[in-house]
């Protein structure tokens, strides 16, 4: 062979397999989050998983899924025993581990959640002197909810568990994501016993963040930018119409 051919053979296949190493399947790691992210009937749903794996197959990137407690999901994301996770919010402690992109992939803003018919309002953090308030192990909450001492903060492991606790008198309110705990309620069959401050207690977004292995910060523009585009698509309106989202 032709020294020329030989060099072009070798440059050929140094780029198929330089290309074929970048587009190695990616361990993407969340907790059920419904409506956003859960298993029913032994399928995968939500209206953020449906979202990332679109933007995914745009990238032309294979994922392997896994749901986990949220804690190990995000231990898993630290320690680069992951890719990705999914449905995390943004904050400073956070970027010293994870790339985020730029655009998100849901709102992630969260209300007060209470029996109905309990009078209660929340305008600052001060009005919930005296009360119990339910939230969820592993997640992390604005600094000033956190470090407040004038009401009491009680951990569980999901939704569930703060529904029933509110339902039987454990707690006086829960702080969760409007539309989970509404989706989380109605399954329950106690939609019609609980009600929201309409005021939002903590605002933000979700993002499919990326552990800091070699390449994964141009992984995070590429999603960013393919999220953002495919945000303009029927499919994603399609999507939204699924689960609700308007």
């Amino acid at each position: 062979m032709p020294r020329y051919l030989f060099f072009i053979f070798f440059i050929t296949l140094f780029s198929f397999s330089t290309n074929s190493q970048a587009r190695e399947k990616l361990l993407v790691v969340t907790d059920e989050w419904a409506p956003f992210i859960y298993r029913e009937d032994g399928k995968t749903k939500g209206f953020d998983y449906e979202v990332m794996m679109a933007v995914f197959s745009d990238l032309d990137v294979k994922i392997d899924f896994q749901i986990f407690p949220w804690k190990r999901c995000v231990y898993m994301i630290d320690h680069q025993q992951a890719d990705a996770i999914l449905d995390i919010s943004l904050n400073e402690s956070r970027k010293e581990t994870m790339y985020f992109p730029r655009e998100s992939i849901s709102d992630g803003s969260s209300v007060l959640f209470h029996l109905k018919g309990k009078n209660y309002s929340y305008e600052k953090l001060e009005d919930l002197k005296g009360l119990t308030i339910g939230t969820l192990l592993g997640y992390e909450y604005e600094e000033n909810f956190m470090e407040a001492e004038y009401f009491t903060k009680v951990q569980v492991k999901n939704e569930e568990q703060n529904i029933r606790k509110l339902m039987i008198g454990r707690i006086d309110m829960f702080l969760a994501s409007k539309s989970v705990a509404l989706f989380k309620a109605k399954n329950m069959g106690v939609l019609d016993k609980i009600d929201f401050i309409p005021k939002a207690i903590i605002t933000g977004y979700n993002y499919v963040a990326f552990s800091k292995k070699t390449g994964h910060d141009t992984l995070a523009a590429e999603f960013s930018e393919s999220l953002k585009k495919f945000k303009t698509t029927s499919e994603y309106k399609t999507i939204r119409q699924k689960y609700g989202h308007r």
